[in-house]
């Protein structure tokens, strides 16, 4: 079979089915299928094996525990002591809300690893209460999908854990890579929303007064989600754990938090959250699974070597190949889901990226702040539909201000691509021996 064959069979085939509403998995499968099917040289044995080959990775073990910690704890109410302790900290603040909207996001996504889990999570609580303080549905949305984009870069990450599985690359030094950048994002967005409640005159989002009493419990209960975070970053940190087995640990912890200080969780609760978190997992390995076919296809045609010439040939140093790298995940993760494309295109990028000098850890985390972001933009926007949703205004409705937030987060990955320690300092510090792996 041809290269120009498999691929306009390989491409044309997943974009005319996942154009016409067919799951992008099952896309990615038949079009997979199609080309092994039509090349008299391969058999189709090669599709199973390919797809367990792809999930056969001890690292993509983490997904299944941080998902089970996120949706624990999302269960037994953690979220609203984010919010409150949020409340306490930048409540008084002109725009406090959007404030708390932001800050909450920061450490909900230190806790989750999920942006779709911080849209559900926090998007419940705080656009409602935007919307009666005065903030535009529009805005509220916006704010609540841009923020949720955090989720992503703050460790844990999710797709930091698929990022360090195809490239080769700590999971560890991804972690402590991502804090840096992901509080600039989130200071960005504060800026932004600080601006607005001045704009349109807004006043402090929270009236609620605060007892010494409760000052205390807040900060204790607040405390929670941040002892989550220590322990998983702890245990990377002194090296007592690994990103895999700090996500076991971690869901053991918030199951004896729900216990023993909530008094929320039973068996039963925990079952439900064990077959939830199953099927999530399933959604997220049939991607990887499917992707990873789809990949090894594009290898063995040339398809990905051809792709890698070009950025060889093209990209004359490390910073102008890190832009089209950044431009390419941009651009695919506005119409598709982050783990397929990073799988399918990450090992080429990673392997250009070695051979032209640039970093694969800094790689790594502008991959994934524009993928993040590419939930927040159409077609796919992910996050910015279930922001609009919970706000019940039509996504048109929030597309201005997504771009507000969209033009603000891209000039940030201009400087991140230019100022390399923005992303390698504090590994370089922390974890030196990680660096590089």
């Amino acid at each position: 079979m041809s290269q120009e064959l498999a691929l306009a069979v390989l491409f044309g085939g997943f974009v005319i089915l996942f154009s016409i509403g067919v799951p992008l998995a099952v896309s990615l499968l038949l079009a997979s299928v199609a080309v092994v099917w039509m090349d008299p040289g391969l058999d189709l044995i090669i599709v199973p094996l390919r797809i367990y080959s792809g999930i056969d990775n001890f690292l993509l073990l983490a997904i299944p525990g941080f998902m089970f910690a996120a949706l624990m704890m999302n269960r037994v109410g953690i979220t609203d002591d984010i919010v409150r302790f949020s409340d306490l900290l930048v409540g008084r603040v002109k725009g406090g809300l959007a404030h708390i909207n932001v800050v909450s996001s920061m450490l909900m996504g230190g806790v989750s690893g999920s942006s779709t889990a911080d849209v559900a999570g926090i998007g419940a609580i705080m656009i409602p209460a935007m919307n009666r303080k005065g903030y535009s549905r529009g805005f509220s949305a916006a704010l609540t999908a841009a923020s949720s984009s955090i989720g992503s870069i703050i460790p844990p990450s999710i797709l930091m854990v698929i990022y360090g599985a195809s490239a080769n690359v700590s999971i560890g030094a991804l972690f402590v890579a991502g804090y840096i950048p992901g509080l600039l994002v989130g200071l960005q967005q504060l800026v932004i929303a600080w601006w607005y409640a001045k704009k349109y005159g807004i006043d402090a989002g929270s009236s609620e007064r605060f007892s010494a009493w409760e000052k205390v419990m807040i900060i204790l209960r607040g405390l929670i989600p941040v002892s989550v975070i220590g322990v998983i970053i702890g245990g990377i940190l002194t090296g007592v754990m690994t990103a895999t087995e700090s996500a076991a640990v971690a869901s053991i912890y918030v199951v004896l938090v729900g216990v023993v200080i909530y008094r929320k969780v039973t068996a039963s609760v925990i079952l439900d959250v064990a077959i939830e978190t199953g099927m999530l997992t399933a959604v997220v390995m049939l991607c990887v699974g499917t992707a990873t076919l789809f990949g090894w296809l594009m290898s063995f045609y040339g398809i990905l070597d051809v792709a890698g010439g070009l950025f060889e040939t093209y990209a004359s140093g490390p910073i102008i190949f890190l832009t089209f790298a950044t431009l390419l995940f941009l651009v695919l993760g506005t119409f598709m889901d982050p783990a397929p494309a990073m799988l399918i295109f990450v090992p080429v990028l990673a392997t250009v990226a070695n051979s032209i000098g640039a970093d694969p850890l800094q790689l790594g985390i502008l991959i994934i702040m524009a993928l993040a972001i590419g939930k927040i933009t159409p077609p796919y926007g992910i996050s910015l539909l279930l922001a609009c949703t919970i706000a019940e205004i039509p996504l048109s409705k929030g597309l201005a201000w997504t771009l507000v937030f969209f033009s603000s987060f891209c000039l940030l990955l201009a400087a991140v691509i230019l100022l390399p320690q923005i992303t390698l300092w504090l590994p370089q510090q922390l974890v030196p021996e990680l660096v590089g792996r």
